[in-house]
């Protein structure tokens, strides 16, 4: 490769063209992270040299540059590797200027000198789009051109909001354009609007500098932008995926330009960019998407970290073309977001997806993803049924979740070996323990008899929970509720009941006795229910006789419509076996399994676990800095996650721990530990880039 220092005037006056492949992610550039501190480089060196100060050269950074073969007279080309984001900011910066210096009516010179930065000048090309400078990425050329070209020009003094919902390159535009302006209105005011243009345009083409590396015909562009990928605005492990995929397509001599438009386009819009919640960590849905797909094509555990290698080995190994390959994937993206969409319909499908998605339950989604691509909604009725009730069952009874990711792979590659999706309740129902058994009915009915699960499930989960009992108690000859999310969780025994709600007199318990046994029936399911918002405070702690008045009149639900004259600790305790009856039918469990297995022998996690910290791992403390420790820190970030977990450098730093505060530790600290290897139970990935973290033990 071949390295030189170039300023604007070099990079961009020759007639030359800078053309971003179309497997580059789109531009992702923002205000407060990347054009305000140009922009504020720009202004400082203009200041320097109308103050007549010596000027020094400021240092944008670098750019890489590949061959692309041209026809011979046709314009030079170059491929841009790396240094995109930067390329583009660049010309719509000049741009913005040219166009407030067409609207000051400043000297021509100024303008022209610009437009000779931002437009190629060659009468003998046939190429359209051979006046740009610079060709971005496809998703960003209309934006791109509506710049370049003039069509957001302005006239100085006409405010012209820009929509939110317009694309990043349109908004740098604008915030260029009103930044210029601002500043030469003020500078127009003091009667130096001449001498300022003449300052700006000479910093713009001669005092800002890049480093451009040209790469030799022997240059492995695919290495060197998978190294350069920490550079800048992060890349997401999607991005470089999609450029593994368009250098092989290059490569094969395939039709990169239709591939993407006909198939890689449709993931790319802001949808699949949009972070999603993945356990504890927030990533990009298309880069969950791709770790789900992977998982159920190779039956294998795929972590973030490592889905660039591990795409890598199965495009390697796959047993189809490229095309196909890609075929696959979008049509596997498709059912991907058919499955996680926030709406569902009301299927039995459905609504396990939507209890999918208010469970967390994001480590069953190859399967799905895999079952869905294999038999119809009729042929997997019923392993998705088992599903629903295996993992509505273990949260209700507050079994762990730590190993599902196992469990669920243990299940696909069964599902794979055997192609039926009946082996689904086969499989669960040999698991005898804690961290795969299949809760049975009298389990159900014990939990509901003596746990207080409004205290120990999310709200969300609990609306869920009751309002599929309603759905179930449904006999045919009621009207049917549509739950529109607008009920809330009412408690018929209210949780200040000591106004209106006196403990029995007698009855053989003492008063401290029957104090605790109301407190321990208090948030079971058994007193509880929903109703809307104003009927809830409406009847909140009121006496029994006119709260339940006020219920069988307002409510319509079948929760309410058998509430008794009395309302007391039996009455909630009859109502909570009337209620796991109805769960059984709802969430039905075949028989079969270990007979001695129950939930009584399975360690629960501790009781308000959901209000406080997460199982397993210490309450955040405040420790003097002389105690504090990184390698616990790393090793309490890691607590409560499987052996064979993976935390990137930045994801560690942000676990509050005992030792430090979420965020307040070095990633500098914890990167030196990990590649000391001196962490006991910890080890770097070897190769991960951005740097991470495996827990081996």
């Amino acid at each position: 490769m071949e390295a030189k220092s170039m300023t604007l005037r070099d990079l961009f006056g020759p007639d030359r063209r800078l053309v971003v492949p179309v497997f580059q992610r789109p531009y992702v550039w923002t205000e407060d992270r990347n054009w305000r501190p140009l922009w504020e480089d720009v202004t400082a060196l203009v200041h320097q040299r109308m103050a007549d100060e010596e000027v020094h050269p400021h240092f944008l950074g670098a750019v890489v540059l590949d061959q692309l073969l041209t026809l011979t007279g046709s314009m030079p080309a170059r491929q841009v590797i790396d240094g995109q984001q930067r390329l583009t900011t660049l010309q719509v910066l000049l741009a913005a200027v040219r166009d407030v210096a067409r609207e000051l009516d400043v000297q021509d010179r100024y303008v022209r000198a610009l437009v000779k930065l931002t437009a190629n000048d060659d009468d003998m090309t046939d190429d359209p789009h051979a006046a740009y400078k610079v060709w971005p990425t496809n998703i960003d050329r209309d934006s791109f051109r509506m710049v370049m070209d003039g069509r957001l020009r302005r006239p100085v003094d006409v405010a012209f909001p820009v929509a939110p919902d317009a694309s990043a390159i349109v908004q740098a535009y604008w915030f260029f354009r009103n930044r210029t302006v601002e500043w030469a209105q003020e500078l127009n005011y003091e009667g130096r609007l001449d001498k300022g243009f003449d300052a700006l345009v000479r910093v713009l083409r001669d005092k800002f500098e890049l480093v451009v590396i040209d790469l030799k015909p022997e240059d492995n562009a695919q290495v060197i932008f998978e190294a350069l990928n920490d550079r800048g605005t992060p890349l997401q492990a999607s991005d470089l995926v999609k450029n593994l995929v368009f250098q092989q397509a290059e490569e094969q001599g395939l039709p990169v330009e239709e591939l993407y438009r006909d198939l890689w386009a449709q993931l790319e819009t802001p949808d699949w960019r949009k972070e999603v919640r993945q356990g504890r960590l927030k990533r990009p849905r298309l880069d969950v998407f791709l770790m789900q797909y992977l998982t159920g094509e190779l039956a294998e555990e795929v972590m973030a970290p490592e889905l660039l290698l591990t795409f890598r080995r199965y495009v390697k190994a796959a047993d189809m073309g490229l095309v196909n390959l890609m075929r696959r994937l979008v049509e596997r993206a498709g059912a991907y977001r058919r499955l996680t969409a926030e709406e569902q319909p009301l299927t039995p499908e459905g609504r396990f997806l939507r209890t999918v998605g208010v469970l967390d339950a994001n480590t069953v989604m190859p399967v799905l993803l895999w079952m869905v691509s294999r038999f119809d909604e009729d042929d997997r009725a019923g392993a998705v049924g088992t599903l629903d009730s295996y993992l509505v069952r273990r949260t209700v009874c507050r079994l762990t979740t730590k190993n599902y990711n196992r469990l669920f792979l243990e299940l696909l590659k069964e599902l794979k070996a055997k192609d039926d999706p009946s082996v689904v309740a086969d499989f669960l129902l040999r698991q005898e323990a804690d961290s795969g058994f299949w809760p049975r009915d009298r389990d159900i009915r014990d939990v509901f008899r003596s746990q207080p699960l409004y205290k120990q499930l999310t709200r969300t989960r609990m609306r869920l929970l009751l309002a599929e009992l309603e759905d179930s108690l449904y006999s045919g000859k009621t009207e049917r509720h549509v739950h529109n999310g607008e009920l809330t969780i009412e408690h018929l025994l209210p949780q200040a009941w000591e106004e209106h709600w006196p403990l029995p007199d007698g009855g053989g318990l003492g008063s401290v006795e029957a104090h605790e046994r109301r407190q321990s029936l208090l948030h079971t399911v058994g007193n509880l229910t929903l109703l809307t918002g104003r009927l809830n405070t409406s009847v909140s702690n009121g006496p029994w006789e006119r709260k339940r008045n006020d219920i069988l009149v307002h409510s319509a639900l079948s929760l309410n419509r058998s509430l008794p004259a009395q309302w007391d600790e039996e009455s909630i305790l009859a109502r909570a076996d009337h209620l796991s009856e109805a769960f059984s039918r709802r969430w039905q469990r075949p028989d079969g399994g270990a007979p001695t297995s129950s939930v009584a022998g399975f360690p629960a996690p501790r009781l308000g676990a959901r209000e406080a910290t997460p199982v397993g791992r210490p309450a955040t403390v405040q420790m003097p800095r002389s105690r504090r420790d990184v390698a616990r820190h790393m090793r309490e970030a890691f607590s409560g996650l499987p052996v064979g977990s993976i935390l990137t450098v930045s994801q560690i730093t942000a676990v509050p721990t005992s030792q430090y505060e979420g965020g307040e530790i070095s990633p500098g600290a914890v990167a030196a530990r990990l590649r000391a290897d001196n962490v006991p139970g910890i080890r770097a990935v070897p190769g991960s880039s951005p740097l991470s973290a495996r827990k081996i033990s």
